[in-house]
């Protein structure tokens, strides 16, 4: 059974209209949190993995993407979800040049399976970009796709669910949760 579940934040928990960093715009999918409430009653721990190229762009500082996380996490907690960490790469290749921690590349999920301890063969990579799935096939982990229907995926993951609450009952009829 996987320990953790590795997680996107836009477009997989929170609604992704693009560059999301105001509070007055941080808002749940459908599924989001009665997913992560199972997984969580399956005894799952979560790490929010996401890029945040809106920083690079210069959209939003990374204070005000504090601001905006900490919020996140505080109503992700009034629900009873914890959060181990949120790690983001706030670069962009055409305007910082290329690094080592954006998604697809694995230096952030890396740095999350040393700090807590795990295995790729005990984390499930869950996301709604092809980035997100080649992340975790990179890694060596199985990967759910969130099909929201606002991007073309080409890159096939193990499993594809309409939302978390669906990735969930997915996981489990493999006998993975």
């Amino acid at each position: 059974m996987p320990k953790f579940i590795i997680l996107d934040r836009d477009g997989t928990i929170i609604k992704d209209e693009g560059y999301v960093h105001k509070i007055e715009d941080l808002e749940f999918l459908s599924g989001a949190i009665s997913g992560l409430k199972r997984f969580r009653d399956a005894g799952c721990r979560f790490i929010i993995i996401t890029n945040q190229a809106g920083i690079a762009r210069g959209i939003f500082t990374s204070g005000q993407l504090d601001i905006f996380q900490n919020e996140l996490l505080k109503q992700l907690t009034a629900e009873g979800i914890s959060i181990d960490k949120i790690y983001y790469c706030p670069h962009h290749p055409d305007i910082t040049g290329p690094c080592q921690c954006r998604k697809p590349k694995t230096k952030l999920l890396e740095e999350a399976a040393e700090k807590y301890g795990f295995s790729a063969e005990e984390c499930i990579v869950i996301g709604d970009k092809d980035s997100d799935i080649e992340l975790g096939l990179n890694f060596g982990s199985k990967t759910i796709l969130i099909k929201n229907g606002q991007y073309e995926n080409l890159v096939p993951p193990h499993f594809k669910a309409r939302d978390l609450s669906h990735a969930f009952e997915r996981l489990k009829k493999a006998d993975l949760i």
